[in-house]
């Protein structure tokens, strides 16, 4: 499993269609709902993990049957100002606790800035 990741609109998609050729029908937006068994590339995980309100555990834990092949992209939702909001402070560290837990399981880590790769793992 590769993990990417990266600011809003930075490539991370692009990144990962032109770097693994993937089909319109291998990629998975979560901002739509779970992923599917033939998806090879989930994209929008921050959303998903918006919309499911779990501990990044049982999240990892619901993940865990999609990471064989396949490629996880999130945006980087943690850096700059903290929400006044506690769901959005919640949100916040529960997305960066799962991108932790994934980035341990991950093969490759990647961070994309202004359509540039960064290999971090």
């Amino acid at each position: 499993m590769e993990l990417i990741i990266g600011g809003a609109y930075q490539g991370k998609l692009t990144y990962a269609v032109s770097r693994y050729g993937f089909a319109e029908s291998e990629l998975c937006d979560l901002k739509n709902g779970p992923p599917s068994s033939d998806c090879r590339c989930l994209y929008h995980l921050e959303e998903w993990v918006r919309g499911n309100k779990l501990p990044a555990r049982e999240l990892f834990d619901l993940l865990a049957p999609y990471m064989g092949d396949c490629v996880i992209i999130c945006r980087e939702v943690g850096s700059g100002i903290v929400p006044l909001d506690a769901d959005e402070r919640s949100f916040r560290e529960e997305c960066g606790s799962l991108l932790r837990l994934l980035a341990e399981k991950a093969s490759h880590v990647t961070r994309i800035f202004c359509g540039l790769p960064e290999v971090l793992k």
